[in-house]
């Protein structure tokens, strides 16, 4: 039976509720966020949102982040406050800059904390960016207004978007990976389908239509491997038949995925 690599190892990040949301605003907020992370079938990050702790309200954001320091906390974390409502967005909050980046100029001292608003659906792939290097939270600052190096408690004259990436798009093309059985796919040595990779392979393979329908996936032409066993999220191996070959396509978002299930112990 075909089988869908699941989407395991989400890095996940407390959101911290600043700001007392309705039941409306709070469902809203979330559905924004799961559109922009891909849910369920691509997710990119997860939110365990939160009622801030009594301490951390009408405090200053640079209070907090060191309190999450002091809790053994250092990872970034989301602040939900009034934004949420009036510009669908929420402060990430990184770190306090460093020596190097007053050195090179970024930040006037290490009293500066890197922190961001960013639209509520693009927090995900701002994330993303982040933490593989593609982009940093400074960058973005100066393309929201932030002149560098930035001084203490900077003003932010814009909010961060996603760059210009159309999110909607975005989430049209997210990779899913599939090991089909032998009868659940076609093969090609067709030079005209082979040529579009390179190097070009003997062959190509697609899932049978009605094969993808049935599991959420777009088919098309592409590169096959040969299937090894996969190991499991709860520690198993999955065994597959001989003649069984690996595909990346891409997921169908319009496909009708059981509901998004939120982080244990979030709101």
């Amino acid at each position: 039976m075909v089988f869908l690599w699941p989407n395991i190892n989400i890095p996940r990040l407390n959101a911290y509720l600043l700001k007392d949301l309705s039941d409306d605003e709070l469902k809203a907020f979330k559905k924004t966020f799961e559109f922009g992370t891909y849910a369920p079938f691509s997710t990119m990050l997860e939110l365990v949102i939160k009622k801030a702790p009594e301490d951390y309200l009408n405090k200053p954001h640079s209070y907090i982040r060191r309190k999450e320091d002091e809790a053994g906390r250092t990872e970034p974390f989301v602040l939900i406050d009034e934004q949420a409502v009036l510009q669908d967005a929420v402060w990430y909050v990184d770190h306090f800059a460093n020596e190097d980046e007053v050195d090179d100029g970024e930040a006037e001292s290490t009293a500066v904390l890197w922190q961001i608003l960013v639209k509520t659906d693009c927090l995900p792939i701002t994330y993303v960016n982040y933490d593989i290097g593609n982009m940093s939270i400074q960058e973005d600052l100066g393309n929201c207004g932030v002149d560098l190096p930035a001084p203490e408690d900077y003003e932010q004259p814009e909010v961060w978007g996603s760059g210009g990436l159309d999110i909607g798009d975005f989430r049209n093309s997210q990779n899913a990976w599939v090991t089909a059985e032998p009868g659940e796919f076609e093969e090609s040595t067709d030079e005209s389908l082979r040529k579009t990779y390179s190097p070009m392979p003997d062959r190509v393979a697609r899932l049978k239509d009605d094969v993808a329908k049935q599991i959420g996936v777009k088919s098309r032409w592409t590169i096959c491997q040969k299937a090894q066993p996969k190991k499991l999220p709860d520690g198993t191996t999955k065994e597959f038949p001989e003649g069984s070959v690996v595909l990346q396509l891409t997921y169908d978002p319009d496909f009708s995925w059981p509901p998004y299930k939120w982080p244990e112990g979030s709101l």
